[in-house]
């Protein structure tokens, strides 16, 4: 059968047939066309054009009637005030001649003000004072150079800076170092005490053995002293030993984890377990410095603080950092001459860590552990100028814009 005679009696099948079903077939080209007829498109059954012609009938008729415009009803929408349920702990640094630091009662996030609410205490500033001379980058050496082998006029040099703490590492206790005796830095840390009027916190070496010791010994010193000062370090290895020393002479204790907010929880309740008062404790979570893990630090502190002001109890506690880790990025300590590219070192090393500490100050950082006093007396006007009221120098928003109708 031809081509022909095979399209002309299909032709006629489809002229019979009100549908097509194809099994197995495919269709090739490389255009199709498809043409449905005008009696086959919207066609309505009798039944449901009988329904339409019922429904059209009863449909009652629709009167003109007269426009009228409604007036406006003053109203007042009630303020919605989502306040937070958690409060940070205040801690406080005392000294027998009534000087006193406070960190933390915070109730808002840093630096704002929501509904007349506001934050009790701005972040402070902890010197670094070290219990001898060691190799430290130039910008901090020709400023102690003339003291670095006296911690305790290195400590008053610190205080005429205008730090609010100072912090005495005895790195010198450790035995891989000079394993100097807990004895003998107790009468550094003692004439130190007897000159300075700042709280003074009480640093270890890093030492989890010789630690516990040293801070056994300069913790009764300031106790008998009439000082509240902060025994930094307790970690996941040391606590066990380092909270009952914090209770037995009523210290506070720095709590020190590694960016990990699960393990800053535990240490916290094992300690408070342990009968650590709740206005004792201060965390450590870890500061990366600007450049190697800044963002890292970042978001550990934020989500903490955001955590304690929404009524976490076990992460409501003030936030230190040893922001003079910044100094260990080369391009802090690297010399202008090896590094001409980077700018003047003098500048760049202080800058360097002045960014790491108004970073973290900015998502609740309350004590900022410093080394260069240049960069501890930038920080430390900023944050005055942040935590300073300002005048009220714009109309309320809801004045800005006004509307007729």
């Amino acid at each position: 059968m031809s081509f022909e005679k095979i399209v002309e009696e299909l032709l006629k099948l489809l002229e019979e047939t009100n549908e097509i079903t194809l099994n197995n077939v495919d269709l090739i080209g490389k255009q199709i066309e498809f043409e449905i007829l005008p009696g086959m498109v919207n066609q309505i059954s009798a039944a449901q054009l009988q329904a339409l012609q019922q429904l059209a009938i009863a449909q009652p008729e629709v009167k003109q009637g007269k426009i009228t415009i409604s007036e406006w009803i003053d109203t007042k929408f009630p303020e919605i005030i989502n306040e937070n349920v958690g409060k940070i702990e205040e801690i406080t640094f005392k000294r027998r001649n009534g000087k006193e630091v406070k960190i933390g009662g915070e109730v808002v996030p840093p630096y704002l003000t929501f509904f007349d609410k506001k934050n009790p205490n701005r972040p402070v500033v902890a010197l670094d004072v070290f219990d001898y001379w060691r190799s430290f980058p130039k910008p901090i050496k020709d400023i102690y150079i003339d003291v670095g082998e006296d911690p305790v006029k290195w400590g008053l040099k610190a205080e005429k800076f205008g730090a609010d703490l100072l912090t005495f590492h005895t790195l010198a206790t450790d035995p891989l170092i000079m394993n100097r005796s807990e004895k003998e830095d107790g009468k550094i840390y003692e004439e130190m005490l007897q000159q300075i009027k700042l709280p003074i916190i009480i640093g270890g070496s890093g030492n989890k053995k010789k630690d516990p010791i040293v801070y056994n010994e300069l913790g009764r010193i300031a106790y008998e002293d009439g000082s509240r000062t902060m025994l930094s370090s307790a970690d996941a290895e040391t606590w066990e030993e380092v909270i009952p020393i914090a209770n037995k002479y009523d210290h506070n204790v720095l709590l020190w984890t590694q960016l990990d907010i699960n393990n800053q929880i535990k240490l916290n309740k094992d300690c408070l377990d342990k009968g650590l008062k709740r206005d004792r404790i201060v965390m450590d979570p870890t500061c990366a410095t600007l450049g190697y893990g800044l963002e890292y630090s970042y978001s550990i502190y934020q989500r903490m603080r955001i955590s304690g002001l929404m009524g976490d109890q076990y992460l409501a506690f003030p936030m230190s950092g040893g922001t003079t880790n910044a100094w260990g990025a080369r391009e802090a300590w690297m010399s202008t001459k090896n590094a001409p590219q980077w700018g003047d070192q003098m500048k760049r090393g202080p800058l360097w860590e002045v960014t790491t500490a108004l970073a973290l100050s900015l998502c609740g950082l309350d004590l900022a552990m410093m080394f260069h006093p240049l960069a501890a007396q930038t920080f430390k006007n900023i944050v005055i100028d942040f935590f300073t009221e300002a005048k009220k120098m714009m109309t309320p928003i809801e004045e800005w814009v006004t509307m007729k109708i």
